[in-house]
């Protein structure tokens, strides 16, 4: 008789779309209306602000205690390997020290400075919907909805404004980062400007990031498209590189 872990692997393996379709999906839709609904309570009633530095110190705090242990383990977030968008598992998590950076909200859009600042767990999809029905919308806006600005930031972000934007990194006005000292820094361009610009890239070695500040456009209704057919890959190159000069917002390619 089979055991149970084995059964279970059989199951998965040749029954995955049944429980894709059964088990998956539904619990998908339930966590998405979940954080939707919670994420649009929390920007209607503005409780973020209010309690984000109180998450910041429950971050510090969680350091200190590591300090205080000694500091033996190397540190990571607690965030678990199926909220990502990666398939990799993290496995090093078993063996690091894990600190919860609950942070989720959108904290204050600035229509006056042209930013919102907001935390690292603060999804496009979030954003995106919060700040257009205001009329903005961030200046490179990466297209998946569930890729968060720690990630973006820490990691790497491009979308079809870069041409005339830059990178996800090169809309960030201000970083504010918990290091492994317990301390909160806040880096900009004229202010710890080292920190600033070694921060996008560093995949959290550096430090746990709490907030960022993100440069802000007007979101127009409409747009004007305009279609260039090329018939060649020296035609599709040379398009392309002149295509950094055009004045419009975004620039794609498309084969076909």
């Amino acid at each position: 008789m089979p055991k149970t872990g084995q059964l279970f692997e059989h199951l998965l393996t040749h029954y995955r779309g049944l429980f894709a379709t059964l088990v998956l999906l539904p619990a998908s839709a339930l966590y998405s209306a979940y954080t939707s609904t919670r994420n649009l309570i929390a920007f209607r009633l503005k409780s973020a602000p209010a309690k984000h530095d109180e998450r910041v110190q429950k971050v510090i705090r969680q350091i200190e205690d590591w300090k205080s242990n000694g500091a033996k383990e190397k540190l990571c977030t607690a965030r678990s390997g199926w909220k990502t968008m990666s398939e990799m598992v993290p496995k090093y998590k078993l063996s690091h020290r894990k600190i919860d950076v609950g942070l989720y909200d959108i904290l204050e859009i600035s229509e006056q400075r042209g930013t919102v600042k907001v935390e690292p767990l603060a999804t496009m999809g979030q954003i995106s919907r919060d700040l257009i029905s205001k009329g903005w919308t961030l200046a490179v806006l990466p297209e998946l909805d569930d890729l968060t600005v720690g990630g973006l930031i820490m990691g790497f972000g491009i979308e079809s404004s870069s041409h005339k934007y830059g990178l996800f990194q090169h809309i960030c006005a201000s970083f504010d980062l918990v290091t492994a000292d317990g301390q909160c820094v806040r880096c900009s361009p004229s202010e710890n400007a080292d920190l600033y610009y070694l921060i996008p890239w560093s995949y959290g070695t550096l430090g746990f990031l709490v907030a960022a500040e993100l440069r802000i456009i007007p979101a127009r209704k409409f747009i004007r498209l305009h279609y260039q057919p090329v018939y060649s890959l020296v035609g599709y190159a040379s398009r392309t590189f002149h295509g950094l000069d055009l004045p419009g917002t975004f620039c794609r390619a498309v084969e076909l």
